[in-house]
């Protein structure tokens, strides 16, 4: 009997420690903090960042990689590097509202290319759409032999926070 009560103590106490910590706490430790670690300034120009440290994020949203499709998937822009850019934005746009985020809340962005060089050309696009929205992502840029589309030239992937 003795045995019994103390795993019922037990089991209660950790019920209690469980429940406690998944509850809401209204105070500052609770609210988000982003802080951009970024030891250089070469990437400046470029209108990414080196890293975002987010700190107690109340949602986190994480984004397949998107393309430039109209809304039933079909390919726009064949071939046409800084369309597509700007199309993925648009697209991107478009998700991160049906969320409820901006595209200011993305904290990191991977983009996978079929031709960096052409990315890089074409990427002023990228980061006059990124400045605008007030948007400093981490960023990955990664080449690849072929997207899902044989005329797709780049793939966006997100993670965003607030």
């Amino acid at each position: 009997m003795k045995l019994k009560m103390t795993l019922q103590l037990i089991v209660f106490g950790l019920l209690t420690i469980v429940v406690t910590s998944c509850t809401d706490k209204s105070n500052n430790e609770s609210v988000m903090k982003r802080r951009t670690v970024n030891p250089w300034t070469w990437q400046d120009k470029y209108g990414f960042v080196q890293s975002n440290e987010v700190t107690n994020p109340n949602r986190i949203l994480y984004a397949a990689g998107i393309v430039s499709v109209d809304k039933d998937g079909n390919l726009l822009h064949p071939g046409d590097m800084a369309k597509q850019i700007n199309q993925v934005l648009d697209n991107m746009e478009v998700l991160l509202k049906e969320a409820n985020y901006n595209l200011s809340d993305v904290v990191r962005f991977t983009y996978y290319t079929t031709n960096v060089q052409e990315f890089t050309k074409a990427n002023k696009v990228l980061i006059d759409r990124l400045k605008d929205a007030g948007c400093k992502p981490a960023t990955s840029l990664i080449g690849v032999a072929s997207l899902y589309h044989p005329d797709c030239v780049i793939e966006i992937e997100a993670v965003v926070a607030n």
